[in-house]
């Protein structure tokens, strides 16, 4: 009886470590670092931009874009499995272009996957369009009985004959559906319920935004409060994100808000993660850092979102910390905050935009210089001579002329002698910066060499500052 009993346990034992579902490790704290490349666990690029997470059972599918071909058109949508919410493993293709015909020269963007639990599906939505340009403005809808797919193509269609392009679905938590969708060329934007299958509209409900040119829309509920996050329409480029509420999802919704810096710290919002674990609910803005000259190094940006009674709030980290068994999820600060409200001054400033406006806390304040002169500096006194281990510093964008900065932080103890702290002269990146650098100094300067407009002839920008923040150690 014991031998026999010995037998059954090897063969149980066995079978559980060959189910492809097992998580890849045990969930503890991790750190993820953003803005940096990400890899899965056979060190290739994780290809999974502008897409969603679902959580079945212990396990995190992660679902989006593969743009590991340099283009805007449709390859596949991607689907990775973690635990841990750090390492993930390439599990399938969810979506090919060999799913449909009509998938075969296309763009599929967004892609959104949910759960019904009624009948058992796993059903995807996204943005649709043929490959030749953004003129069919449909969604496009795909389902399966397991969360790695292959997903079954069922169409693409306009909901209620309109059009749609950014878009996403929301679960409720009574079960029902829901379609955001930026529709009449992103003018407006769209509330639709779905059918009890999630496979078509039941009917449209409400134009939350009429004008506001808002897109990429992520939502999450906390309690009786549901935020609606979007971004401005810019392209590829970033822009000011901004939020609204509403205690039913149907409105009123509460007037747009900011959310993060102008250039919501160079992202654009993908989805909101919210994290249940056994000591906390917490919730995590994943954004998309896109590089349009190469689509396949866009990079994920992951951030604690903070939300409290209507307000929405969040801080930018160079790396974050998550565990995925509590639901803890916290920035990991490169020191403290050395600058905000320090004294600080500026090659010039208009008395309606002072220097220490660019040092006040607030991302909706800006310093302005009084002329169009490069190059151009903005200095801040710490107080105390500090190490100085990362500056963030969000940079003046004018939606249709976004510019990336070449400049130079440069840092002094006396007001007299300066050192080169750190070139960027070389800097490519749109609205804003987190470099890490080493220095010793009470004084650190912004340089501002010049400024490079993407499609202007020359630099018309007035020398200005949304925000600097300096991290470090007294």
């Amino acid at each position: 009886m014991k031998r026999g009993f010995g037998l059954l346990l090897v063969f149980v034992l066995l079978a559980v470590c060959l189910s492809t579902d097992l998580p890849q490790a045990d969930a503890a704290v991790v750190t993820i670092a953003n803005g940096t490349p990400w890899k899965d666990v056979n060190n290739d690029s994780l290809q999974a931009h502008a897409g969603s997470i679902l959580k079945v059972g212990s396990t995190y599918f992660w679902y989006g874009e593969d743009k590991i071909h340099n283009s805007a058109n449709f390859k596949a949508v991607t689907v990775y499995s973690s635990t841990d919410l750090k390492t993930w493993t390439w599990r399938s293709y969810a979506l090919t272009t060999a799913s449909d015909s009509e998938l075969q020269y296309a763009k599929i963007e967004r892609p959104k996957v949910i759960y019904n639990d009624a009948t058992g599906k796993y059903v995807m939505w996204a943005h649709y369009e043929d490959g030749s340009g953004y003129t069919l403005a449909r969604v496009a809808v795909a389902t399966s009985s397991t969360p790695t797919g292959p997903f079954t193509y069922h169409g693409s269609f306009q909901p209620n004959g309109k059009a749609s392009r950014d878009m996403t679905i929301f679960k409720d938590t009574d079960g029902q559906a829901y379609l955001f969708s930026s529709s009449d060329n992103n003018y407006n934007l769209r509330l639709y319920k779905l059918t009890p299958d999630y496979l078509e509209i039941a009917e449209e409900l409400n134009m939350i935004y009429e004008g506001d040119h808002r897109e990429a829309p992520a939502v999450v509920k906390k309690g009786s409060i549901y935020y609606l996050i979007t971004s401005g329409a810019s392209g590829w480029y970033p822009n000011q994100a901004m939020y609204s509420t509403a205690t039913h999802i149907n409105g009123p919704w509460s007037d747009l808000q900011p959310l993060g810096d102008r250039a919501t710290f160079y992202t654009q919002p993908a989805f909101i993660l919210t994290l249940q674990g056994s000591g906390a609910t917490s919730f995590i803005y994943v954004g998309d850092r896109w590089n349009p000259s190469a689509l396949s190094d866009s990079r994920y940006v992951w951030l604690p979102l903070n939300l409290e009674g209507t307000t929405a709030s969040m801080t930018y980290y160079d790396q974050i910390k998550i565990d995925a068994a509590t639901g803890m999820v916290e920035g990991a600060a490169n020191g403290s905050l050395l600058s905000q409200g320090k004294p600080a001054t500026a090659q010039s400033a208009l008395a309606s935009n002072p220097a220490n406006y660019a040092n006040d806390g607030n991302y909706q304040s800006e310093w302005v210089g009084t002329s169009v002169t490069w190059p151009h500096w903005w200095t801040v006194d710490l107080g105390s001579v500090s190490s100085i281990k990362n500056i963030q510093i969000s940079w003046f964008m004018v939606k249709g002329s976004e510019a990336f900065y070449k400049y130079k932080i440069e840092t002094s103890t006396d007001n007299l002698n300066w050192t080169v702290a750190l070139d960027r002269t070389g800097n490519t990146t749109y609205g804003f910066t987190s470099d890490t650098l080493s220095a010793t100094a009470r004084y650190v300067r912004i340089n501002m060499v010049d400024a490079d407009l993407w499609n202007n002839p020359g630099n018309w920008y007035t020398p200005r500052l949304w925000e600097v923040k300096v991290y470090g150690e007294n």
